[in-house]
């Protein structure tokens, strides 16, 4: 079992670097977006700089996922809940952060997230030609994703809550990247193995962990629908629709709430017109 008093530790230790690399990588991210200066070497480039320096330098920072375990082992009577301030602290802020900009922080500061955007590009393409030409993925809509998430986050509440059992702890990917770190460290083979499982998955499946998993991806899903900046279509727009035929995640459409979006930028790289912009909404 992974010590949580250790891994505590470490990421008031990393709390610092934490801050700076989050907080960098999410205003370069969204002053690209916003002055629609993004390219896809640009997004590339961001998706590495978080993969190396956020997962194998700082052994996957920011953890999302910790914060969440930890609240609810303090819940199960596993911990103190005094102790778990300064998580509850970061989880907090990063919710807040998804009141104004949205997902921008799943979509390129999370190491795990980057890891998975680099591979969708794999089978998920920009352009309708090139997706027709793809074999073997799957597409799951958006409906089907927030429910086999919030039945998964049901599932950990009840085991971590009632049976003390730290699911989230082991099966915690964000773990898995401190393997680069301390490769002798038997304990961290099974959060390796969920790093590399979600990694497959992401050839086939658009962001199989942020999606359909990730118990901070659920709660970020629900306050991001709020966001004040979001993609938006402008007067430019002709109803095409070939925003919607390219969005990974179904979010593209008239009105929607982009809960799910996470500026991959297909849909911007698609629209004929380019009248899909970010704006405050």
């Amino acid at each position: 079992m992974i010590n949580q008093n250790n891994t505590t530790q470490l990421n008031m230790i990393t709390a610092l670097p934490m801050f700076i690399f989050w907080i960098v990588i999410s205003a370069l991210a969204i002053v690209l977006i916003y002055k629609q200066k993004i390219t896809k070497k640009k997004s590339i480039i961001i998706y590495l700089i978080s993969i190396i320096i956020g997962g194998i330098i700082l052994g996957g920072i920011p953890n999302v996922v910790m914060p969440i375990q930890q609240i609810l082992s303090a819940l199960g009577g596993n911990a103190i809940i005094t102790s778990l301030i300064p998580m509850i602290i970061v989880l907090i802020i990063l919710l807040l952060t998804t009141l104004v900009f949205g997902r921008i922080f799943c979509g390129y500061a999370c190491p795990v997230g980057a890891v998975q955007e680099l591979i969708s590009k794999i089978k998920f393409k920009s352009s309708i030609k090139g997706q027709k030409n793809i074999k073997f993925k799957i597409d799951i809509s958006e409906k089907t994703a927030r429910i086999i998430r919030w039945s998964f986050f049901a599932v950990v509440i009840l085991i971590i809550v009632v049976w003390n059992i730290a699911l989230l702890q082991l099966l915690n990917p964000f773990v898995g990247y401190s393997f680069f770190r301390d490769p002798l460290a038997m304990v961290l083979l099974i959060p390796l193995i969920s790093l590399i499982s979600v990694m497959v998955l992401s050839i086939f499946i658009y962001r199989p962990w942020c999606r359909l998993l990730c118990p901070f991806g659920a709660l970020a899903g629900f306050t991001s629908r709020f966001s004040k900046l979001k993609y938006c279509r402008t007067e430019a727009c002709t109803d095409c629709g070939l925003c919607e035929k390219i969005c990974p995640t179904q979010e593209s459409y008239k009105n929607s709430s982009k809960g799910e979006c996470y500026y991959c930028n297909r849909c911007v790289d698609i629209c004929p017109v380019d009248a899909i912009k970010l704006q405050k909404k």
